[in-house]
């Protein structure tokens, strides 16, 4: 990096001297490029991703989120939440930070309770299977746009069995999304039961 900074100083200062400064430049180039190659290489890959993720659609965006949910662990805990937090508005994430701290005093007076979110993360059902030709498969997700209009969206996410199981046993969740600072992030989850994620963390009692 100090090689980078290096040429770009030297490039500032002799922008306006012409083609006999670009050949001073030139053995900084091809020294940055022969010991700093795989550093730039990397900053593009970094940036490049970057970009993609500022521009992604709200439903790309919750592909994404189901990709890393759906592979990784369910139980309601901070480091589960924690790994979750880049997909997380801050409002939903400070419910969640909220509803640790009312778990955990709820705890210490009825340790033997099953947790409000005893059953996993609230963000897919239950994970069921079907079992059909000595197969079992587990329920597919199929993610479509329902609404946007400026820095909200709204994609549904509908699991179910696929075939050849005879019930498909079909689960749709609205997902409402925000953008913030270019990026879609979740910021509730409607269950299609006249309540979202947001209302069940902001419950009076726990």
């Amino acid at each position: 990096m100090a090689c980078f900074y290096a040429v770009h100083l030297r490039i500032k200062k002799t922008k306006d001297r012409g083609s006999a400064n670009m050949r001073t430049i030139q053995p900084y180039l091809k020294t940055m490029f022969k010991s700093k190659m795989p550093i730039v290489l990397m900053a593009f890959a970094i940036l490049s991703v970057t970009a993609a993720g500022q521009t992604a659609s709200p439903a790309s965006a919750v592909n994404v989120f189901y990709k890393y949910d759906r592979s990784h662990s369910q139980i309601f805990n901070r480091r589960n939440i924690d790994a979750r937090k880049q997909w997380f508005s801050p409002e939903l994430y400070s419910l969640f930070q909220y509803e640790l701290k009312r778990e955990a005093e709820y705890f210490k007076k009825n340790p033997t309770d099953k947790p409000y979110f005893g059953d996993g993360l609230p963000f897919q059902p239950y994970d069921e299977t079907c079992t059909t030709s000595g197969k079992t498969l587990h329920k597919s997700l199929v993610v479509k746009p329902a609404f946007q209009r400026g820095n909200r969206a709204a994609v549904t996410a509908t699991f179910a069995f696929p075939k050849p199981c005879k019930d498909p046993d079909t689960t749709t969740y609205t997902i409402g999304l925000i953008k913030i600072k270019g990026a879609w992030v979740l910021d509730d989850v409607n269950y299609g039961e006249d309540t979202s994620l947001k209302e069940r963390l902001k419950r009076k009692e726990y």
